[in-house]
């Protein structure tokens, strides 16, 4: 699934296309490219994508943290990191976005 959405997500203005594309990019251990969609696509539901990260309890936060700062969810973010422990992504949060 991964790879066939790959082959369209970059061509397709549907937001379920980048959605699912995303879904099976962290299944997958892609979180590159999940950053990258994060970052660059326009096509996505911002609120549904963030809900899932935060769901998806990924070792790297960074396309949450991506999601949170475009759309203006930086409360929704700050509160979910600091319930969660993750100080440090905060210090990234604040340090290089």
């Amino acid at each position: 699934l991964f790879y066939f959405l790959g082959s369209i997500v970059n061509f397709s203005q549907e937001p379920d296309v980048h959605f699912k594309y995303i879904q099976a990019a962290c299944k997958t251990g892609q979180i590159k490219e999940v950053e990258r969609i994060c970052r660059e696509s326009n096509c996505y539901d911002s609120e549904r994508v963030k809900n899932f990260l935060k769901e998806a309890k990924l070792t790297d936060q960074l396309p949450l943290i991506i999601v949170c700062d475009r759309f203006n969810y930086v409360h929704d973010l700050v509160l979910y990191l600091y319930r969660n422990n993750l100080m440090k992504n905060i210090e990234i949060y604040v340090q290089r976005v």
